[in-house]
């Protein structure tokens, strides 16, 4: 049995720095842009972020983009977490930085999505 991901202390490994913080946020936009129609990943993104929102506004008036939330919270199985934890537990190991479980995550969708997109599950040409 493994044990799950702990964070390193006292050490700099988490002294990354905002921009190497977001970087694979950044790739996976990037990606989005150039394999989708991104009017229509706006679309959805936008309603998802007024979903998030809807009744946890400090004031009916401050309803807009300002105000919509930077996380949302997703349920994960105990599975795809151990992988999160391991791709981690590697990421700290191989650069001596931490990353973030979102980070990760943007990572394996980025790096999955065009292969994803051309299966024919998801409305591409390939199986």
């Amino acid at each position: 049995m493994t044990k799950s991901y702990t964070r390193p202390i006292k050490t700099k490994a988490s002294a990354v720095g905002e921009r190497n913080r977001t970087r694979w946020t950044r790739h996976l936009r990037s990606k989005v842009i150039s394999l989708t129609a991104t009017p229509a990943v706006m679309a959805i993104k936008n309603a998802s972020a007024l979903n998030a929102i809807h009744g946890q506004m400090k004031s009916p008036s401050r309803a807009g983009w300002a105000d919509r939330p930077r996380w949302v919270t997703t349920r994960l199985r105990i599975d795809q977490m151990a992988v999160l934890e391991m791709l981690q537990a590697r990421h700290l190991k191989a650069t001596g930085k931490e990353i973030s479980r979102a980070e990760v995550l943007a990572a394996l969708m980025a790096e999955g999505l065009e292969r994803t997109l051309n299966h024919s599950n998801f409305g591409g040409k390939n199986a």
